[in-house]
């Protein structure tokens, strides 16, 4: 009976190795995408917040010399005050921006947290449940992931152009009064 033992414990080792090994390029291949994703979603983050700093900044400058506006026909200042508006309201709409990311990054951390249980189980040789399930649920997240950061990039670059085109028609009003 021992040596029996002896000749299928090296058997079930092996079988229980290749069993785990069948997983590693899958792993391997989602934490590379992981990382060029959590990557995107930063830079898209820092741009966001970039962007709501310095139209911040330019909000803060949407005025009109007290002097001026005194002298101002109540259209022009009504004008002046819808065209701020609309700025302001590209200001929040990248404030909710912002807000989705945030809320994105919270759970993107706890799918990360899925990712390393992962790869520790892949390194200590030892998987746990439906390991192919759980590979693509975050493969999923990846593809969700790429797409949620590539529209945020898109409104934000919609936002701006709009934020900017009404500083500028503002200024230009402004100025001309």
């Amino acid at each position: 009976m021992k040596k029996l033992i002896a000749l299928f414990a090296p058997a079930l080792l092996l079988v229980a190795c290749n069993s785990v090994e069948q997983f590693r390029a899958p792993i391997e291949a989602l934490a590379t995408d992981w990382d060029k994703v959590t990557a995107s979603v930063t830079e898209t983050g820092g741009m966001i917040g970039a962007a709501q700093a310095s139209l911040a900044s330019l909000n803060d400058s949407l005025m009109v010399d007290p002097k001026l506006a005194a002298k101002m026909k109540p259209e022009a200042s009504a004008s002046l005050d819808s065209i701020k508006a609309g700025f302001a309201s590209q200001l929040e709409g990248i404030g909710g921006l912002a807000s989705e990311v945030a809320a994105f990054t919270t759970s993107w951390g706890e799918l990360t947290t899925k990712l390393n249980t992962l790869k520790e189980g892949l390194a200590a040789g030892k998987l746990e449940g439906d390991v192919m399930a759980q590979i693509d649920e975050l493969k999923n997240a990846v593809v969700d992931a790429t797409s949620k950061s590539e529209g945020w990039v898109s409104k934000l670059n919609d936002a701006k152009a709009s934020a900017m085109a009404a500083y500028d028609m503002y200024k230009q009003k402004a100025s001309g009064m």
